[in-house]
């Protein structure tokens, strides 16, 4: 369990290692392009009577000071503990339930690391002339102007939203495995982070849309490689089993092969007699090399200490 639990963790952290490299290492300050691309977000949403960016935080901040520091607090920190209690409650429960999601959520980063580099978008607390504050650094938890690493986040990469997309995600793992009162709660945490996604200054309406729409694809894409993975697993039983056959089959064919005893031949010419070797008449040794015994030698109580001729030469 505990090398199951170690590997998990060492993959996520690998993959999101990566997706945090690649997005920062597309366009180091696209501004002009993306506050450019802000503005056209802004006439769609205008287009589209969704533009509502402006009044979700001036609400927030009429409700109280105190609901403007929850959200912002929740929008730093409760994407990562709703992912992270999600996936613990999940693979304590489901494990293969736990798998689909850990597919889904790598996919998403690939497709978000994707549109990042292609649609880079300055939030709307960068959009000159819009009137929003921006509360993640007002309240000191935005670690991007004092640090220049090049894993942290990056601030032109509204579109999509990958908080409202994990959020759905947390709420479909509650879904999966949780009871009634946890498929609620997934429902509410999903809601909260879209109201703190936009509260903070950080996404338009448009962004969440477009990471429920990332989602889906990333749900759709998951789906299509678990039933490809299926057949290629199904294929490539096959052609281990195939293998197999064919390294016995070679095994047996060199295990027939007859090969000489070469220790036999080479003895062949002697046999023994009395506890000592003898040459034997039909042996094709030359006598000049192995002469016989002399047969008048009284042969001593140690039958190996006779015919020492035959040793010493």
């Amino acid at each position: 369990m505990l090398k199951t639990i170690t590997k998990e963790i060492a993959l996520i952290a690998a993959c999101y290692l990566a997706f945090a490299l690649v997005k920062n290492l597309t366009d180091p300050s696209p501004v002009f392009k993306a506050v450019s691309n802000g503005w056209s977000v802004l006439r769609l949403e205008d287009a589209l009577a969704i533009h509502f960016e402006s009044l979700i935080q001036q609400v927030i901040g009429r409700i109280s000071h105190s609901a403007v520091v929850v959200t912002t607090y929740f929008y730093a920190a409760g994407m990562w503990a709703g992912l992270i209690a999600t996936a613990i409650f999940v693979f304590a429960k489901d494990r293969s339930a736990y798998i689909d999601l850990r597919r889904t959520f790598v996919v998403s980063m690939i497709l978000g690391a994707i549109v990042f580099a292609v649609f880079p978008l300055a939030p709307p607390r960068f959009m000159p002339g819009l009137g929003m504050t921006d509360t993640v650094t007002l309240l000191g938890l935005d670690p991007a102007p004092h640090s220049d690493s090049t894993i942290s986040y990056n601030r032109f990469a509204a579109m999509p939203s990958l908080h409202y997309a994990w959020a759905l995600l947390v709420m479909i793992g509650m879904f999966k495995a949780g009871g009634t009162w946890l498929k609620v709660s997934g429902v509410i945490y999903q809601a909260l982070m879209f109201i703190a996604i936009i509260a903070t200054a950080n996404h338009y309406v448009l962004d969440a849309v477009a990471g429920a729409i990332l989602l889906v694809t990333a749900i759709y894409i998951n789906r299509s490689w678990s039933n490809h993975e299926y057949k290629f697993g199904g294929w490539k039983t096959n052609q281990v089993n195939r293998l197999r056959e064919l390294e016995q089959a070679w095994r047996n064919r060199v295990g027939g092969i007859q090969a000489p005893d070469l220790r036999q031949q080479f003895f062949s010419g002697f046999i023994l007699r009395g506890g000592y070797a003898e040459r034997s008449t039909l042996s094709k040794i030359s006598s000049a090399q192995y002469p016989l015994p002399v047969a008048n030698v009284q042969k001593s109580f140690r039958p190996e200490l006779n015919n020492l001729s035959l040793v010493l030469n």
